[in-house]
């Protein structure tokens, strides 16, 4: 069998990763590199992004390439001028955002600062990085968009991540009818429960969920365009029973 037979699946392929510090980034980004991918993982914070590059290691068959950038910044030109340093990128995954921090509270308890800064961290900022990346992306190439469930249910005590997803969703399925046969690819994975280092960490770990890795290895295959479900630009990844759906389980 020749050398090519074992190529690694992402061999030659060079992916950027938003939000590679978080504990999904960090699975997947490691995901990527173990698939042989040149990952350039971004994030705003040059000591959490050193940490990354001390647990991903040596033992990879991929290239690391950290970056510390706000791929989010209103700056979208001044962003790419940074990116193209690498070259043309072969696909984008976008994992970002956070959970506020007044802890639960319902909707008509919740601030007016609570709200901005939530609408802020996680519906402007993933317009600004699609702005920002589908430019640099070729017409074969494929970005990957991460939004929880609680975009298509009812999410009590939380109803700025729901309300926050929801648009997520909305703008990633209304920018891939507009782009139609142009390209990039666009994937929008909602996703439930995810199993990452820190949630284990802190003991919070079923063997049901799927993992960071798992996300990984699937946005790679979305990526190459070898998955049974590329031609599906909305899925849903909620537990290993359920498995991948181009429709949400009832």
């Amino acid at each position: 069998m020749t050398e090519a037979h074992h190529a690694p699946p992402l061999r030659n392929r060079t992916i950027l990763v938003v939000g590679a510090t978080g504990g999904i980034g960090e699975g997947m980004t490691r995901a990527l590199l173990q698939q042989g991918a040149t990952v350039v993982a971004t994030g705003r914070n040059e000591d959490r992004l050193a940490s990354l590059a001390a647990r991903v290691g040596d033992d990879i068959a991929g290239t690391f390439l950290p970056h510390t950038l706000d791929v989010a910044s209103p700056d979208s030109a001044a962003v790419r001028r940074e990116l193209v340093r690498y070259g043309p990128l072969d696909g984008a995954v976008i994992t970002i955002g956070n959970w506020g921090t007044n802890g639960p509270a319902g909707l008509l308890q919740t601030l007016d600062d609570e709200w901005d800064s939530m609408i802020a961290a996680n519906l402007t900022s993933h317009f600004r990085a699609l702005r920002t990346l589908v430019p640099l992306l070729p017409p074969e190439g494929a970005l990957v968009h991460l939004t929880g469930y609680s975009a298509e249910v009812p999410y009590p005590s939380a109803p700025l991540i729901g309300a926050t997803n929801a648009a997520k969703k909305s703008l990633m399925l209304s920018l891939t009818a507009e782009l139609g046969t142009a390209g990039p690819r666009l994937y929008e994975l909602i996703i439930g429960p995810i199993r990452t280092r820190p949630r284990a960490a802190i003991g919070a770990d079923d063997p049901g969920w799927f993992s960071a890795e798992d996300l990984g290895h699937h946005a790679g295959a979305l990526i190459t365009g070898h998955s049974p479900y590329t031609a599906h630009p909305l899925q849903y990844l909620l537990t290993r029973a359920h498995g991948v759906r181009a429709t949400p389980p009832r």
